[in-house]
């Protein structure tokens, strides 16, 4: 089985997200795929199942121990790998589609040989959190004084957001991974998503780190599904405004840097003040290694 890995949200080989990519998918059963993932043992491992003329693509997404619906950073990967290999040109818009739905990406030019990879993410009602934070905390290896007050601990989907207030706090966590996942699990939530506006780089919006113990990934580098859903709670909660007469903003937000691994992510909020339309992510990716497994 021919399998390319790819790290996503970066153009440095090594840091970013790690994906594996199969662009043959076709035929192989869910068993199969799912030891095909575990194999190549990247948080994520993206097959592509067919693709319906020239703008059309459909991927399914496994971690090592499970399929999930959707992947933020495997698509970005998918899709690069694709324009790359000549398969679709490197400019255009596509649809993606996958198990939560079917979504728009857009292949932007960065230069002579590259695309930004553009993905419309899932997006989720929000909640209150259904685990009070001075339970979470200690859960995560903080305290409940780490917490950015001003802003809510909301849930949405299986994400838990949980903002703190310095680097330093978001940098200190050390999860507590079997208790974690016990008190999680009975509530749907299967990863939180800990973040802070102290950012290392002025003009970017968030620093962050993922654990996803629900879905066997201890921590997930850069995590493409989570900051499509940040972007919206950014633009709810006042952090990005949006035009007053309506219009398209941009920000970059930061990850994987407290595990070695930093990743930058694009996000695209469009719309006008009070009514946000759409939420995009972007990404850069580079191809690592190109190699036969054998299953």
């Amino acid at each position: 089985m021919q399998v390319s890995i790819v790290d996503a949200f970066t153009r440095i080989p090594g840091a970013g997200n790690r994906a594996g990519v199969v662009l043959d998918g076709s035929g192989l059963d869910t068993g199969v795929m799912q030891r095909i993932a575990a194999a190549v043992a990247a948080s994520e491992t993206a097959f592509v199942l067919s693709r319906k003329g020239d703008t059309v693509v459909s991927l399914r997404y496994f971690t090592p121990t499970s399929e999930i619906d959707f992947c933020g950073h495997a698509t970005v990967a998918s899709f690069h790998l694709l324009s790359e290999r000549g398969v679709l040109p490197r400019v255009g818009n596509f649809r993606l589609e996958c198990a939560a739905g079917t979504y728009e990406v857009e292949l932007e030019p960065m230069d002579a040989r590259h695309s930004r990879v553009w993905v419309v993410t899932p997006q989720y009602p929000w909640r209150e959190s259904p685990l009070a934070v001075e339970a979470v905390m200690p859960l995560l290896g903080g305290t409940a004084e780490m917490v950015d007050r001003s802003l809510p601990v909301l849930a949405n989907g299986h994400k838990l957001f949980v903002p703190l207030q310095r680097r330093s706090d978001v940098w200190a966590l050390a999860p507590k991974i079997d208790a974690l996942v016990a008190a999680m699990e009975p509530h749907g939530i299967r990863g939180v998503f800990a973040f802070t506006r102290e950012t290392k780089d002025a003009s970017s919006v968030t620093h962050a780190r993922y654990f996803v113990p629900g879905f066997g990934i201890i921590e997930d580098p850069v995590t493409g599904s989570a900051h499509g859903p940040l972007a919206a709670y950014l633009v709810n909660h006042g952090v990005l405004k949006l035009p007053e007469a309506g219009g398209t903003s941009h920000v970059r937000a930061e990850q994987g840097d407290a595990i070695g691994k930093p990743g930058r992510v694009e996000l695209e909020v469009k719309g006008r003040s009070g009514a946000l339309e759409r939420v995009r992510i972007g990404g850069a990716a580079v191809t690592v290694i190109e190699g036969e497994l054998r299953i």
